[in-house]
């Protein structure tokens, strides 16, 4: 037998054995992302050969004005969307090949996500909107209600626990999705323009109250057009019109 093929042989099994070792150290890892959408006369690209790792416990920010292909990214690393082509592991596992179900499982018992629109239940009170993801989890009445407890007071949200949203302001509609949100302890969170609805002093406590979500052990993605936003992060990842720019880290 050839030596060289040999080599070539356990050079390939290394470097196999390496990427699947990376592989599990990152919550989220990319290679290659495409995606567009074919109008009636014309496809737009927007996601163009797009590499991204996101680290187990890392604060990342992504990016870039409206158009860049934020909102696309942020339905694919939350599992709700699939690229044209593409590779996408989370926590060491390839879903480009799941199902919808296995997809759905993945997303509930893992993933949490935030957007700019609060996105609340309006006929729910606080509490009950809070509670929601818990009910589709099989967990004991008496874990529920500690969890509950624990989300509402961490946020600040004990004392209008029976309000309903129209009647609570920005500010707290927000903290109540963050807790709803947080209330199943995610492996990783998705925020999208989270600060978009409220004023200057609404958003700063809103990014004060994810950056502690982090800092308690919570992988977090934040998407953003706010360059100002984007510095709270660990690191910024910026896109332009589907493409990464630039990646490095903020201190």
């Amino acid at each position: 037998m050839n030596p060289q093929v040999v080599v070539s042989k356990k050079l390939l099994s290394d470097i196999g054995r390496w990427v699947y070792v990376l592989e599990q150290l990152y919550m989220i890892h990319t290679r290659d992302l495409v995606k567009g959408y074919r109008g009636q006369e014309v496809a737009t690209p927007v996601l163009i050969n797009v590499n991204i790792d996101v680290g187990d416990g890392e604060f990342v920010a992504v990016a870039g004005p409206s158009g860049s292909g934020k909102s696309t990214l942020f339905n694919i690393l939350g599992l709700l969307e699939a690229p044209d082509a593409g590779s996408v592991v989370f926590r060491g596992r390839d879903v480009g090949g799941l199902g919808e179900s296995e997809r759905l499982a993945l997303r509930r018992g893992h993933i949490a996500y935030v957007f700019r629109q609060f996105n609340l239940v309006d006929e729910l009170s606080v509490a009950e909107n809070v509670e929601l993801p818990l009910l589709y989890l099989k967990m004991k009445r008496a874990e529920r209600r500690e969890r509950l407890e624990e989300a509402l007071g961490r946020f600040g949200l004990g004392h209008i626990s029976r309000r309903f949203p129209r009647q609570l302001s920005g500010l707290q509609q927000q903290m109540t999705a963050l807790a709803r949100a947080t209330v199943f302890q995610p492996k990783l969170l998705l925020a999208d323009e989270p600060t978009g609805n409220l004023n200057s002093a609404g958003g700063s406590a809103v990014m004060e109250a994810l950056s502690a979500i982090n800092e308690a052990g919570t992988t977090l993605v934040l998407f953003t057009n706010s360059m100002q936003e984007a510095q709270k992060a660990r690191r910024i990842i910026q896109l332009f019109d589907g493409h990464v720019v630039t990646d490095h880290a903020h201190t």
